[in-house]
C-alpha cells in the first residue's frame, strides 16, 4: 500500500493533534482525497460539523464512508472490540477523538498503548485526531508515547518519542488516587464477604444510579472482593463514596497485586491458558470487572487497590 504513510503493509497507528477546526479539516480532507484517489476504503469517524465540511469538499465516493465519532469515551474493552471488527474493512481510518476526563485518562492511555498490540495484525492506517486544547501536557506526552507515527504539517513521520507498549504499560501500571478518596467514605467494611459487599453496594448505590448500572457495579465489586480475599493479603477493605450520578468503590488488600502488565483487562476475550483452559484467577476477575465499569489500579505502601467507578451521564457525571 505505497500511498500510505510508511509504504509497507502493517497496522499504522498515528497521532494528529489539531489546534482548530480548520486545521482538522485540512488534514482529514487531504488524507481522504488521497485514499479515494488510491481506491483505498477510507472511514472517517467525525463530529457532524466536520463531517459536513469534509463531504462538501470531497463529495461522495464508493471508497469513502463517514460515520459519527464517539461523543463520549466508553469503556476501553469496547473500543478494542469495535476496532478489531471494523479494521478489516478499511485501509484508512480517522477518528476525531472525544474529550477525555482526567479521571478516565489512566485507562485511556493504556488503551492507546494496547491497540498497538491488539491490532498489530491488521493492514490499516489508523489516525487518532485529538483537539490539543482539551489535553494537558502530561496527556500529550502519553499520546506521543503510544503512537508510532505523527501527522504534522501535511506530513506523516515516524515518532522518536514512541515507546514499546510493554514498557509503557509497566511504567504506567499504577494510577493516582481519585480526589474523592481523600474524603470520608459513606461505607467502610473490613474483610467483608462477597455477599456482604454486594449487599452494601446495592443498598447505597440504588439512590444514585439506574438499576442496570447498579447491577454492574454490584457484580464488579463481587469480583474485586473475591480476588482480594483469594489472591491478596488480609485485611481487605472496601470503601464506597456516592454522589448524584457517580458511585466510587475501592477494594484494597495489603498484597502487591498482579505483576504481569500483559494480563490485559482490555482484552475482548477472557484470558485463557492453552494447557489448562480458562483462567479462574485474578486475571479473569480483572477482565470481568473491566467489562462492567471504569477501573483503575495501583500499588503503594498500603497495598493493592482496585477502584471501580459507575456513572450516569444524564446527571452530568464524568
Amino acid at each position: 500500500m505505497a500511498s500510505t504513510a510508511t509504504g509497507h503493509r502493517s497496522f499504522r497507528h498515528e497521532l494528529f493533534l489539531y489546534h482548530s477546526s480548520l486545521d482538522l479539516l485540512g488534514f482529514v480532507v487531504q488524507l481522504a482525497r488521497d485514499g479515494v484517489a488510491a481506491e483505498e476504503p477510507t472511514l472517517l469517524l467525525l463530529r457532524a460539523d466536520t463531517a459536513r465540511a469534509v463531504l462538501h469538499q470531497i463529495g461522495r465516493s464508493p471508497y469513502l464512508t463517514v460515520e459519527p465519532a464517539l461523543g463520549q469515551p466508553g469503556r476501553p474493552p469496547e473500543h478494542v472490540a469495535t476496532a478489531g471488527s471494523m479494521l478489516p474493512e478499511y485501509a484508512r481510518v480517522v477518528h476525531q477523538e472525544p474529550v477525555i476526563a482526567p479521571s478516565q485518562w489512566p485507562e485511556w492511555r493504556r488503551l492507546e498503548a494496547v491497540l498497538n498490540l491488539a491490532l498489530r495484525h491488521y493492514d490499516t492506517w489508523a489516525v487518532c485526531a485529538y483537539d490539543q486544547h482539551t489535553l494537558t501536557s502530561n496527556m500529550i506526552e502519553d499520546l506521543y508515547a503510544t503512537h508510532p507515527l505523527i501527522g504534522q504539517g501535511g506530513h506523516h513521520r515516524r515518532n522518536d518519542r514512541y515507546r514499546h507498549p510493554v514498557d509503557f504499560l509497566v511504567r504506567n501500571s499504577d494510577d493516582p488516587p481519585d480526589p474523592i478518596e481523600g474524603t470520608p467514605p459513606a461505607v467502610e467494611l473490613v474483610d467483608p464477604s462477597p455477599v456482604t459487599a454486594r449487599a452494601a453496594v446495592k443498598w447505597f448505590a440504588h439512590e444514585w444510579l439506574p438499576s442496570q448500572k447498579v447491577d454492574k457495579l454490584v457484580y464488579a465489586t463481587h469480583e474485586a472482593v473475591t480476588n482480594a480475599l483469594q489472591h491478596g493479603r488480609p485485611p481487605t477493605v472496601l470503601r464506597l463514596w456516592a454522589q448524584p450520578g457517580l458511585v466510587t468503590v475501592t477494594v484494597t488488600d495489603t498484597g502487591p497485586g498482579p505483576t504481569d502488565p500483559l494480563a490485559n483487562p482490555l482484552a475482548t476475550e477472557p484470558p485463557t491458558d492453552s494447557a489448562d483452559g480458562p483462567f479462574t484467577g485474578p486475571a479473569l476477575g480483572l477482565w470481568l470487572i473491566n467489562q462492567l465499569v471504569d477501573v483503575t489500579r495501583r500499588s503503594d505502601p498500603s497495598g493493592y487497590t482496585v477502584r471501580l467507578t459507575a456513572t450516569h451521564p444524564n446527571d452530568g457525571a464524568g
